[in-house]
């Protein structure tokens, strides 16, 4: 029995994942595409993370020319798969599992099992973030925007969110 799972690479962040973990979209011309959300379309296609970030990043690419309807079934799609994880979060706020703001994230990141970062944080702390969450195996999502996260914590603003309770965080990712 063959247990092979297909992978693709995601043209925006060039990770490789599993291809159902990735929103495949078709060539339809030379610079036109167009979602494939049954991944049955007979020809060449690219392949984007399920994330906010990457298909924010796609839809400003020129290479691929994506409809904006394409764009909007995409975040719709995220949407209705995604967890809820402000209410999950204000929940929790009051609790000792969660850290907040990037310097007091980086501070204690030996102690983080998973990242909630704003999508609309600046490039640069993103990039930060990420990077030190890969080379550390934290498991991260983007999700809301920095206002969102910071009413949690009567905050204006919150860049970050992260989980330093190893079940709590576990339960968040699966």
């Amino acid at each position: 029995m063959d247990n092979h799972t297909p992978e693709r690479t995601c043209v925006v962040c060039r990770e490789k994942k599993d291809k159902k973990d990735l929103f495949r979209i078709a060539k339809i011309s030379e610079s036109n595409y167009s979602f494939d959300e049954k991944q049955k379309m007979q020809t060449r296609s690219i392949y984007v993370c399920k994330t906010h970030e990457c298909i924010q990043r796609i839809s400003k690419n020129k290479k691929y020319n994506l409809r904006i309807e394409d764009l909007l079934a995409m975040v719709n799609l995220l949407k209705k798969q995604s967890k809820d994880y402000l209410n999950i979060l204000k929940a929790m706020k009051n609790s000792d599992h969660l850290a907040f703001g990037i310097n007091m994230v980086m501070e204690d990141l030996d102690h983080i099992h998973f990242l909630i970062i704003a999508e609309d944080i600046s490039e640069k702390n993103d990039k930060k973030l990420i990077a030190k969450a890969k080379e550390l195996n934290i498991s991260y999502v983007h999700y809301g925007n920095k206002f969102q996260l910071g009413e949690i914590f009567k905050k204006d603003e919150v860049n970050v969110i992260a989980v330093k309770n190893k079940k709590i965080a576990r339960g968040l990712i699966d």
